[in-house]
């Protein structure tokens, strides 16, 4: 099967992971990061769609 999207993790810019399910490790990584800009990238073939919590 192929992969039609994928969800990227970014710290302050910097790619620290990727997968089909963010929202745990979402919060997770936040937590272990307080202070730095924490974002989702959503990725497609086409975009890549970004949603940025602080």
């Amino acid at each position: 099967m192929e992969k039609r999207f994928e969800y990227v993790i970014k710290v302050d810019g910097k790619e620290v992971w990727k997968g089909l399910n963010p929202i745990k490790t979402f919060f997770e990584i936040k937590k272990e990061n307080p202070g730095k800009e924490v974002s989702i990238a959503w990725r497609t073939k086409e975009k890549v769609l970004v949603c940025i919590w602080r």
